[in-house]
């Protein structure tokens, strides 16, 4: 049995770029940017964990940041660089564990 590569176009069997990061829901078929085919994820986590951690990891360190040293700019400086850490972590995890395979039916 040949092991699929992830992140990669059932159809062509090119990598996806990594903005189509965003498109990627459970049952959710999208089309393909390189060659138009229908493709699905196969049982992966919904990106909507990414904006969830991301917001707890803004919200928690600028909230105690906040607390600690009432200074309003660097909570805010500090929840922004953590929740982009954990967003693009949550990201890569994606893209690097998400499989993919044709859908049975597109609608447009």
């Amino acid at each position: 049995m040949e092991k699929k590569e992830s992140f990669t176009c059932p159809y062509c069997d090119k990598k996806l770029p990594f903005r189509v990061i965003l498109k990627v829901k459970n049952d959710h078929a999208f089309a393909c940017p390189r060659c138009g085919g229908a493709v699905v994820p196969q049982k992966t986590k919904s990106f909507t964990w990414g904006y969830v951690i991301g917001f707890l990891s803004f919200v928690v360190p600028e909230q105690i940041v906040f607390y600690l040293h009432e200074d309003f700019v660097m909570a805010f400086l500090v929840g922004f660089v953590h929740a982009l850490t954990a967003f693009g972590l949550v990201s890569l995890y994606l893209y690097y564990n998400t499989k993919f395979s044709k859908a049975i039916s597109f609608f447009i």
